[in-house]
């Protein structure tokens, strides 16, 4: 419980705005009885807010005094500031807050969305590990670039498990098959840890990335089906900070893998230390209500009506997911190799450079998740594609300070398809479908993901330069600048049921 006061010098006018219930898009609230007030809906598990007034010869001293509790299980320290200062703020303005969502969440919502921020991070320290370790565990192995390559390419067999999972989700639930990915992801990568050769490591790890690939996919859904429908994208921002926070992990203690040439296998034992978050997530993440309902529903008027699928969206969409990951696949995975091979980095030094130009990627998610709700998904989509993609194929051709400042920039830029792509895969399909169809999508990625992989290594190769192989990759995604242009729909500030409307059908 958070208790504060603060005293204010008022006039008349401010005065009255103090003694009104608040009702924005961060918290509302009623009067139960003078100068006492309680929550209606926000963000809090608990909310009072008193007033005391005393008159003096310049206006009124007002006292405000607020106990609560943050609704948000885990983050409640990072919220702590802002969310005092947007309570001292609401008497000055009833708008929304910067870093606060464009409508206003509820306890359920808020405590939803911060567990789901929480299996983000772990899906994030998952996939990010063999990406990060890969040019180390090759050395070890006495392996080249087209090994790695292979390597790289070969776990995304593991697709097939999100594939299987993400199917079951439709018709067992959502946090069910959440916990068990979890779990699966946690567990194999541990098992990485003790890979006697590559081999091993392709096997483990391409099981690890599938259930990875899972927990991404089911948490999208989940927050989609919880989130309020002006803040779907601002909620995938959230997510895409969060695995990005675990995407950091590996990076942060990449210098581990100076110390022994098999230094790296220290990252993926690092896995066992999620074994308790996800044993309380577990225990307190709640089911979608909106699935909940809809198997509620579906087994009342029988189990053999089947939703219908709009197959250009699937078309689209597909496109976009395998064009898209030919580029940007291999511009991550191959990032470390192209640091120590072309540019002659330690692993200390590639760290440093990682985490200074990667970290102000929290600028780009925060603009584009605020401007897909309010603005539209389609023009921040095209613009984090295009423009990112071209300045990620100068990061690849410049070098020293050049190389550094057009990543950074390159990072901004393309950090703003998270949210305006991301909600895409929810919202384009009905309940009853929503996991088999991002299931079926996931494939279509991997399929583009290792292509371009395979053809990364081959072209780096065979041109022997990074910077020539990216300029060429570039076509795809380019392409899907012009898709999402002229055939994606626009989906902002619509609800579910109402862009499906099989959903609507059916409730």
């Amino acid at each position: 419980m958070t208790e504060f006061s603060h005293t204010r010098l008022l006039q008349k006018d401010e005065l009255n705005k103090v003694l009104t219930a608040r009702d924005d898009t961060f918290l509302s609230e009623y009067e139960i009885q003078a100068g006492e007030f309680t929550l209606d809906e926000g963000p809090f598990d608990h909310y009072e807010r008193s007033i005391e007034v005393s008159t003096c010869s310049d206006g009124f001293e007002v006292t405000e005094s607020f106990r609560y509790t943050i609704a948000s299980p885990c983050w409640q320290g990072l919220l702590h500031f802002p969310i005092k200062k947007a309570l001292k703020k609401r008497s000055h303005s009833g708008n929304s807050f910067w870093w606060a969502p464009p409508t206003r969440f509820d306890s359920r919502t808020s405590r939803k969305v911060s567990f789901l921020c929480v299996a983000a991070v772990v899906t994030g320290f998952l996939g990010a590990l063999i990406g990060q370790t890969a040019t180390f565990a090759t050395e070890e192995f006495g392996a080249d670039d087209r090994a790695q390559g292979f390597l790289l390419a070969s776990i995304r067999i593991g697709t097939l498990i999100t594939v299987l999972v993400s199917a079951l989700a439709d018709r067992h639930g959502r946090k069910k098959l959440l916990i068990f990915s979890l779990w699966g992801g946690c567990c194999l990568s541990l098992l990485s840890a003790f890979a006697p050769n590559l081999l091993a490591l392709g096997v483990t790890q391409s099981m690890a990335r599938g259930f990875a690939t899972s927990i991404s996919i089911l948490i999208g859904i989940m927050a989609a089906e919880s989130s309020p429908k002006g803040s779907r994208a601002y909620i995938a921002g959230l997510l895409t900070l969060t695995a990005g926070l675990g995407a950091g992990i590996p990076v942060w203690f990449l210098f581990l893998a100076d110390l022994h040439i098999r230094g790296w296998r220290l990252l993926f034992f690092a896995s066992l230390f999620f074994f308790p978050v996800v044993m309380w997530v577990g225990s307190n993440l709640q089911e979608s209500e909106r699935y909940q309902h809809h198997r509620k529903l579906s087994k009342n008027i029988g189990t053999s009506r089947k939703q219908k699928l709009i197959i250009s969206r699937v078309i689209f969409l597909a496109a976009v997911a395998f064009l898209l990951f030919i580029f940007v696949s291999p511009a991550s995975q191959f990032r470390n190799e192209f640091l120590r091979d072309e540019r002659n980095f330690s692993a200390a030094k590639i760290t440093l450079f990682l985490v200074t130009a990667h970290t102000p990627q929290i600028i780009g998610v925060a603009i584009a998740a605020k401007l897909s709700d309010r603005k539209g998904r389609k023009p921040v989509a095209a613009i984090a594609v295009g423009l990112g993609s071209f300045f990620t194929v100068c990061a690849y051709s410049f070098s020293g300070f050049g190389m550094w400042a057009v990543a950074v920039l390159s990072g901004i830029i393309s950090a703003g398809a998270g949210p305006s792509l991301g909600v895409y895969g929810a919202e384009m399909f009905g309940t009853g479908k929503r996991g088999q169809i991002n299931g079926f999508l996931s494939l279509i990625a991997v399929l583009g993901s290792a292509v371009g992989l395979l053809l990364c290594g081959y072209l780096s190769e065979g041109l022997g330069s990074f910077g020539k192989t990216f300029t060429i990759l570039s076509i795809c995604p380019f392409i899907v600048v012009l898709i999402i242009i002229f055939f994606f729909p626009e989906s902002a500030n619509q609800e579910l049921e109402d862009l499906n409307p099989e959903d609507k059908a059916i409730t």
